[in-house]
């Protein structure tokens, strides 16, 4: 009993740094993750035991694809796209910004959200300053774009990956059960957003003035852009196949990474700046106290208190779905994931339907933008709107917003939880 209250409260500290801390959250969460192996009040918990302890499969996913994505972004490929969208538009504001959210939430669905956003915030802050209009509603909405196409495949999200590791499923189920609902999220919420946003003739005149760009300029180094793009799109290949070859993603994204490594004559050391090192870090020491918890039966005890509602289908389904969107919210992703895919683990043995994990991973991904706390992207977002634009998102502005555009969302992912389960 004593080695249980010592566990929840170095979590529930864990979890305070995480959402209020102004400290580092990766150093704290993996130096209280370390304490607790060094104390060694947690059966099992110990260097020995650590390929059970810390998802090496979600860590070594994340490792690879960074260094590729790393290494295309270098090239100029991102912005090509994204000048290319402008061109294709002929200066038509909303065709235009259609394409570029298209091209968020695909990017999203295959790259890792931070990247997407970050590579997306010059191009969008550059069409808007010219069109001297207010960003703020235009990045909010490119956030939560980018949350929602990420949703759709396995790799799309870190928070897909760490639920595709301790669940088993593929990168073909979450794109066959999580694409349709994403493609669907995405256009009411891009209808919703063109009825209540208003933009004047004058700045949609100054748009053209971006028409004479040349989107090959972007490209700065061909060579490597090609065989990037050739790595890329085999890796992408493997990861629909690799149910069929019984490979490890982990494994196909750093042998994808390797090999692009040699191909272009560089090390670890050169792309080492492209890693997020700290994330990584962070998802270890998670991984850690989402393991002591499970050891004291905290799980166990979110799943009992889950079965309560199970006399009634429709009434389970729905504590879920909103448990799951204001767990993700406020405790952000991984961290929220790593206590409720285990919980859901322990339900689904116990003879619930394996479609739960699709209840989850519709209403846990549309949870992520209810708040800046719901994904790390979210708040390197409003990071880099105050850093170029001078404007500071408050948490009540941000609620209030996301709650404007993804009430209906949310509404779809209780029904579509309804009829899957």
């Amino acid at each position: 009993m004593n080695e249980a209250l010592l566990v929840l409260t170095f979590a529930i500290l864990a979890y305070y740094f995480i959402i209020f801390g102004k400290v580092a959250r990766s150093v704290v969460t993996l130096l209280i993750a370390l304490v607790l192996m060094a104390i060694r009040i947690v059966e099992g918990l110990d260097l020995r035991n650590i390929g059970e302890v810390v998802d090496f499969n979600t860590l070594g996913l994340l490792l690879g694809m960074m260094i590729i994505v790393h290494i295309l972004k270098g090239t100029g490929f991102f912005e090509y796209l994204a000048i290319s969208a402008i061109r294709i538009s002929r200066g038509r504001f909303w065709l235009l910004f259609g394409f570029l959210m298209i091209l968020t939430a695909l990017t999203s669905a295959f790259l890792d959200n931070l990247i997407t956003i970050i590579l997306l915030s010059p191009v969008l802050f550059l069409i808007l300053d010219t069109m001297e209009v207010n960003p703020v509603p235009f990045f909010l909405f490119a956030i939560f774009v980018d949350n929602i196409g990420g949703m759709s495949t396995l790799i799309g999200s870190p928070l897909n990956i760490v639920l595709g590791s301790i669940s088993g499923l593929s990168f073909n189920d979450f794109l066959k059960n999580m694409g349709p609902v994403a493609v669907l999220v995405f256009v009411i919420v891009f209808f919703l957003f063109k009825r209540y946003i208003h933009i004047d003739e004058k700045a949609k005149e100054k748009l053209k003035n971006l028409m004479n760009v040349d989107p090959k300029r972007s490209i700065t180094d061909p060579a490597v852009l090609k065989k990037s793009l050739i790595v890329f799109f085999s890796t992408l290949v493997m990861f629909g196949l690799h149910s069929v070859v019984e490979v490890e993603l982990s494994l196909i994204a750093l042998i994808a990474a390797c090999v692009l490594l040699l191909l272009l004559g560089r090390n670890f050391e050169k792309v080492s700046e492209g890693v997020d090192w700290d994330s990584l870090f962070f998802y270890v020491g998670l991984f850690i106290i989402s393991y002591s918890l499970e050891k004291i039966g905290a799980m166990e005890a979110l799943a009992n208190f889950f079965k309560i509602f199970s006399f009634n289908e429709y009434l389970f389904v729905l504590v879920v779905v909103w448990f799951s969107i204001f767990a993700n919210a406020f405790l952000s992703a991984v961290p929220a994931t790593l206590i409720l895919a285990p919980t859901l683990k322990i339900l689904i043995s116990q003879g619930f339907p394996t479609s739960l994990w699709w209840v989850y991973a519709a209403s846990a991904n549309l949870g992520t933008n209810l708040t800046p706390l719901g994904a790390v992207q979210n708040i390197v977002g409003l990071s880099l709107l105050e850093r170029y634009t001078h404007h500071t998102v408050s948490f009540k502005e941000f609620l209030k917003t996301a709650w404007s555009y993804m009430f209906i969302p949310f509404i779809v992912a209780t029904l579509y939880s309804f009829i899957i389960f």
